[in-house]
This record gives C-alpha cells, structure tokens and sequence, in this order.
C-alpha cells in the first residue's frame, strides 16, 4: 500500500504526507503494476451474500502486445484500469461515466461465458501468441484462454470477451488524452 501511495503521490505531485514516511526502496512503475495486477487476481472481493460467490466481481484480460503484455481490469462497480508490463498504465476510471458503463458491460460479458473458465491459481502472464482472461469471485479465480488469432474471428467467444476488453481500453485512453488536451 505504501508504494501505491508513493506512486499515487508520484503521478499527482503530493508529496508532504509521502515524504514524512519512511522510504522503501523505490519500485519500477511495472513492477508496481504488477503488484496492483496480482491483488486483484488474489483478494477476495467482497459480496452480499454466500449465494453471489460464484458472481464475477472482476475480469481481467491479459494481452500480448509487441513485447509488452497490457492488463486490462474492469470490475461489477464500475472501476477500471490498464496495468502493462512496461512503464505504462492508467488507474481509477470509475470516475468516468463511460469507463464505468464499458466496465460493468465487459463484467456481464464475463458472467455470460463463464462456462469456459476453469479455476487457477496460476496468474502468470500468457505467452506472446495467447490472450487469457481471468474471472473474479469470492468462489475464486476461473480463467480461460485463447490463441491471439481466435480473438479476431467475429461472432466467437473468444471475439465477444476480447472486444469488450478493448472497448475498456479505448475509454481510458480517451479519458487520458481529453485530459492532456489531445
């Protein structure tokens, strides 16, 4: 959590309340990505009551891209972010009425193939030819993967969990770039 708050303070310029801490070895944003990536993929979320626990309360997708592999989350509440491998990343769309509708669809989307997940606990990337997504809930993790040419052929499974993904990405960018006035 310290190394969230430092790099929070980081991106945002605060750093009274940062600076009166402690230091811990600075971390790469990449590796701080990866941390945020795994305490989704491990903490279990929170639900109403013990007949939701196989509810999805987050996916997440991980996509090879060039040498890099971007991770995009979306969860039930509406949060989302990309995490990459790289120095890259972009957190806390919820506060973006698009964000949260693309969020919340790519997590319905999720719920509607859920039959193609099975359970892991191997959240490891995906080799440079495979795109895997990962299924949130208290019950567990469930994933399920696809050959990065499965994911472009329309009308599949593989296409329907891809493209709701991108279709997150492509709002927090557009939220990225209307900030920096592009």
């Amino acid at each position: 959590m310290k190394s969230l708050r430092t790099f929070l303070a980081a991106l945002f310029g605060i750093g009274t309340a940062v600076a009166q801490q402690p230091q811990a070895p600075a971390k790469s944003p990449a590796e701080m990505m990866k941390e945020m990536r795994l305490q989704w993929l491990t903490k279990k979320p929170p639900t109403a009551s013990e007949d939701k626990k196989e509810e999805i309360a987050a996916v997440v997708m991980d996509w090879p891209l060039d040498e890099a592999t971007v991770t995009v989350l979306a969860s039930s509440g509406g949060d989302a972010s990309i995490y990459t491998t790289g120095t890259f990343g972009i957190l806390g769309g919820i506060g973006h009425e698009n964000v949260r509708k693309a969020a919340i669809a790519f997590v319905e989307c999720a719920r509607k193939h859920r039959a193609l997940a099975s359970p892991t606990t191997d959240f490891s990337y995906p080799d440079r030819q495979t795109v895997r997504f990962f299924f949130v809930s208290i019950d567990g993790v469930k994933s399920v993967s696809f050959r990065a040419a499965q994911v472009e052929k329309t009308g599949t499974d593989a296409y329907d969990l891809y493209s709701h993904g991108q279709i997150v990405l492509t709002e927090l960018r557009q939220i990225t770039q209307q900030q920096r006035g592009h």
